[in-house]
């Protein structure tokens, strides 16, 4: 028996000990990593594709100055509304 095999009937067999409740949302799970399968084959596109930041700042200084007052923007209004 294949290693492929044993595993689907290991899913196979947990999906049969799951309370009825939780088939929806192990349907919806399915159906998903089908869609994303299906699409990630026919695009040729890989799930995840990293992106390279360094240098993204590179040549652009910020003083402590305009720290501090993007700071003081940011926080001004904190605790002034009641929820």
């Amino acid at each position: 028996m294949s290693a492929a095999t044993r595993l689907k009937k290991q899913v196979s067999q947990t999906i049969e000990r799951l309370p009825e409740s939780s088939l929806v949302e192990v349907a919806t799970f399915l159906e998903y990593v089908q869609y994303r399968d299906s699409h990630s084959l026919s695009q040729g596109v890989t799930p995840y594709t990293p992106i390279a930041l360094g240098g993204l700042w590179n040549g652009i200084t910020i003083s402590d100055e305009e720290i501090d007052e993007v700071r003081q923007e940011m926080w001004a209004g904190f605790g002034e509304e009641e929820l």
